[in-house]
């Protein structure tokens, strides 16, 4: 191989992963801006490329999704770092905090998934990852408590899930602040049950 073959080869390489991101890129600002997934089209024209290269890198929209489902996971690995309490119910208290701060940076996501879901794998798998890290992520703060009172776990789990907090935003319109103090609410009343 000569050297300019070298150089032509790594400028592709360089220009097909700045398209690339460029891409995602694109789709993570339009559901920023909007309430629905972007067409090809819309992600084309935002990210400068051609509808061609939409799918040459990512073959279909459903592969694209699951890209962007991966960026954005990627923002909010801090809060699955270990808790500062060693008691539940500190615990209880930051897994609150922490779920309030991703709920709130992810609820166009979800609004977003909950439109294109019934056609696509990637983003029905990636809820149904997600829900069962939360879940499990809940059960091992509560574990004991979870396995003496099932009913109160579910009423904790319901409190603290993504749906709750969407139908606080959304269905009853309240603001991220009136919407914590109400999930808040009922969390100090179910640790209140047991503490």
């Amino acid at each position: 191989m000569k050297l300019t073959d070298f150089h032509e080869t790594d400028g592709r390489r360089l220009r097909s992963h700045a398209s690339r991101e460029r891409i995602i890129n694109a789709v993570i600002a339009l559901i920023d801006e909007s309430r629905h997934p972007p067409s090809a089209e819309d992600v084309a024209a935002r990210a400068g490329v051609g509808l061609r290269s939409v799918f040459r890198h990512f073959g279909d929209m459903d592969t694209l999704y699951g890209a962007v489902l991966d960026r954005v996971g990627r923002r909010y690995l801090h809060l699955v770092e270990p808790y500062h309490s060693t008691h539940w119910t500190g615990q209880l208290r930051e897994a609150l905090g922490r779920r309030l701060e991703l709920f709130e940076g992810g609820i166009a996501y979800r609004r977003a998934a909950e439109y294109y879901r019934g056609g696509s794998a990637a983003i029905r798998q990636g809820r149904s990852v997600f829900e069962e890290m939360m879940r499990a992520r809940l059960e091992s703060v509560v574990g004991e408590i979870m396995h003496q009172d099932r009913l109160w776990f579910q009423r904790l789990d319901l409190w603290l899930s993504l749906d709750c907090y969407a139908s606080l935003r959304e269905r009853q319109r309240l603001s991220h602040a009136e919407a914590a103090e109400v999930m808040t609410a009922a969390v100090e009343q179910l640790i209140a049950e047991k503490a």
